[in-house]
Protein backbone atom coordinates (compact mmCIF):
# COMPACT_ATOMS: atom_id res chain seq x y z
CA UNK A 1 0.00 0.00 0.00
CA UNK A 2 1.27 3.45 -0.87
CA UNK A 3 1.26 6.03 1.86
CA UNK A 4 1.52 9.79 1.44
CA UNK A 5 4.74 11.50 2.44
CA UNK A 6 3.05 12.87 5.59
CA UNK A 7 2.27 9.37 6.87
CA UNK A 8 5.81 8.20 6.16
CA UNK A 9 7.18 11.26 8.02
CA UNK A 10 4.95 10.55 11.03
CA UNK A 11 6.03 6.92 11.18
CA UNK A 12 9.67 7.90 10.78
CA UNK A 13 9.39 10.32 13.70
CA UNK A 14 7.82 7.60 15.86
CA UNK A 15 10.57 5.14 14.93
CA UNK A 16 13.32 7.66 15.72
CA UNK A 17 11.70 8.47 19.08
CA UNK A 18 11.44 4.74 19.91
CA UNK A 19 15.08 4.20 19.03
CA UNK A 20 16.15 7.27 21.03
CA UNK A 21 14.30 5.79 24.01
CA UNK A 22 16.30 2.58 23.59
CA UNK A 23 13.23 0.42 23.05
CA UNK A 24 12.88 -2.44 20.60
CA UNK A 25 9.67 -2.80 18.64
CA UNK A 26 8.69 -5.74 20.84
CA UNK A 27 9.43 -3.85 24.07
CA UNK A 28 7.30 -0.92 22.94
CA UNK A 29 4.46 -3.23 21.92
CA UNK A 30 4.59 -4.90 25.34
CA UNK A 31 4.68 -1.54 27.10
CA UNK A 32 1.52 -0.54 25.21
CA UNK A 33 -0.07 -3.97 25.76
CA UNK A 34 -0.39 -4.59 22.05
CA UNK A 35 0.45 -7.71 20.00
CA UNK A 36 4.18 -8.35 19.52
CA UNK A 37 4.21 -7.30 15.86
CA UNK A 38 2.04 -4.21 16.31
CA UNK A 39 4.84 -1.63 16.16
CA UNK A 40 6.57 -3.54 13.36
CA UNK A 41 3.41 -3.31 11.24
CA UNK A 42 3.18 0.43 11.87
CA UNK A 43 6.85 1.09 11.17
CA UNK A 44 6.77 -0.97 7.96
CA UNK A 45 3.67 0.98 6.84
CA UNK A 46 1.51 -2.15 6.81
CA UNK A 47 -1.03 -0.30 8.93
CA UNK A 48 -1.82 3.32 9.65
CA UNK A 49 -1.44 4.82 13.07
CA UNK A 50 -4.41 6.83 14.29
CA UNK A 51 -4.26 9.92 16.50
CA UNK A 52 -4.94 8.08 19.76
CA UNK A 53 -2.25 5.51 18.94
CA UNK A 54 0.21 8.24 18.00
CA UNK A 55 -0.33 9.95 21.35
CA UNK A 56 0.03 6.64 23.23
CA UNK A 57 3.22 5.70 21.39
CA UNK A 58 4.74 9.15 21.91
CA UNK A 59 3.98 8.99 25.62
CA UNK A 60 5.38 5.47 25.94
CA UNK A 61 8.72 6.56 24.48
CA UNK A 62 8.82 9.71 26.60
CA UNK A 63 8.18 12.16 23.77
CA UNK A 64 5.74 15.04 23.66
CA UNK A 65 3.14 14.11 21.01
CA UNK A 66 2.65 17.68 19.80
CA UNK A 67 6.38 18.32 19.43
CA UNK A 68 6.89 14.97 17.71
CA UNK A 69 4.12 15.72 15.23
CA UNK A 70 5.48 19.22 14.64
CA UNK A 71 8.91 17.71 14.00
CA UNK A 72 7.45 15.16 11.57
CA UNK A 73 5.34 17.57 9.56
CA UNK A 74 7.44 20.70 9.77
CA UNK A 75 6.15 24.26 10.06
Amino acid sequence: MKYPARQRAIVSALRKAREAAGLSQRQLSEKLREPPNWIQRIESLERRVDVAEFIAIAGAVGADAVELLREALGP
